[in-house]
């Protein structure tokens, strides 16, 4: 007795495959489009990985530009309660 494969829909219902329909689909699930992005960020970080390192740290940078602005906010905000 041979197993056939069998795809489930969202509904719950069962379709049997043919040997060659379930190879097809293997074929498609194996070599989606949706991993090709993936291959594409991979390659994008390859290519700039350490391409700041040993420069100026865009987080410090960021962390004191933030600062400076909650001081001017303060002393703005002092003079308008004052």
């Amino acid at each position: 007795m041979t197993q056939r494969a069998r795809l489930i829909t969202p509904q719950g219902k069962k379709i049997e495959l043919s040997p060659e329909i379930y190879r097809q689909i293997r074929h498609l699930i194996t070599n989606s489009v949706r991993r090709r992005p993936q291959t594409r960020i991979t390659q994008a970080i390859a290519n700039t990985y350490g391409k700041y390192a040993g420069g100026r740290s865009l987080t410090q940078a960021l962390l004191t530009e933030r600062t400076t602005e909650r001081a001017r906010e303060e002393k703005k905000l002092g003079r308008a309660r004052g």
